[in-house]
Parts: structure tokens; sequence; C-alpha cells
């Protein structure tokens, strides 16, 4: 029996799930220090970017940078316009336009549909969440957070996939020996 609970435990925690807590736990100390930080991008950002394996991590990364890229970019000028014309029919009208073309782009830049949709949801963020011209500065602190979340991901796939490396070798410095 005791042999079936070890089993359910390695099943339950791994190796991602450590990597997850111990990159949200450093997420959250950099935005003490860096304000600019948002302490959700970044933590998202470590979610949906930690894989089990490092160049799934990267990838992963690079897609969600894109994504909130394309998402925040397109609200950013959407917001703009919105400043400029006052008008919030327009505004309505402005994000329905702004969706479709944020879905569009990264549909051209061959992004995962999930991915496209979850750019749309900065997208929103972006537009609605604040108000004026903090609208702007939401999106930069949203890039800059998920741009460290990936980051610190991908630092930590680095680093564990390093120190199991080292570990897996023997005294001759080949695997498995």
């Amino acid at each position: 029996m005791p042999e079936n609970q070890s089993e359910i435990k390695k099943k339950l925690v791994g190796n991602t799930e450590v990597r997850i807590g111990i990159g949200l736990v450093i997420c959250l100390l950099i935005s003490c220090y860096i304000p600019q930080v948002q302490r959700l991008a970044a933590c998202t950002g470590v979610l949906m970017c930690t894989q089990e394996m490092t160049e799934h991590t990267k990838q992963a990364g690079l897609t969600r940078l894109k994504g909130v890229l394309c998402g925040g970019g397109i609200a950013v000028i959407v917001v703009l316009a919105d400043h400029w014309l006052q008008m919030e029919l327009v505004f309505f009208l402005l994000c329905g336009i702004g969706i479709v073309l944020n879905l569009m782009v990264c549909e051209l830049i061959h992004m995962p549909k999930v991915t496209g949709r979850v750019s749309a949801i900065t997208f929103c963020l972006v537009a609605f969440l604040a108000g004026g011209n903090a609208r702007i500065a939401y999106a930069v602190n949203r890039f800059a957070g998920t741009l460290v979340g990936a980051l610190v991901a991908l630092l930590l796939a680095a680093a564990w996939h390093t120190a199991a490396g080292k570990k897996s070798k023997g005294r001759n410095g080949r695997a498995g020996e």
C-alpha cells in the first residue's frame, strides 16, 4: 500500500509544479522591488509558460509575449482613439473592430487559437480595466509583468535542467554511471 501512495505523490507534485511555485515567489519578490512589474501578469506568465521541457517553456514564453504585445498594442491604439474621440458608442465599435483585428493578427503570426483568445483577454483588460490614460500605463506594466514571468520560467527551467544534468552524471562524468 505505501508504494501506491508514493506513486500518487509523484503524480501530484512533480518538477514542473515545484518550478511554478518557486517562480511565483520570485515574481512576487521582483514586483516588490520593481513596482512596474504587475504581480498578476508576472505570476500568470510563470503559470502559463512553465512546461515540462526547457524548449517548450521557451516557446510558451515567446508565444505569450507575442500575444500580450498583440492584444495590448491594439488595445492601446483603441484607447488612444477613445481618448481623442471621447464617444462611448464609437469606443464600443472600436473595441469590436479591435478584437477582430487582434484575432486576425494572432492568426497571421501562426499563434495557436487558444493563445489568440488569451491575447484578446489582454485586449479587454487594457481597454476596460482602467480609465483614461491609465490604460496605457496598465498595458506597459502588464507587458513588463508578463516579460518577467516568462523570463523567470525560462531561467528556472534552464537552471533546473542544468542541475538535473549534473545530478545524473556519475563519477566519470558520463550519464548513467
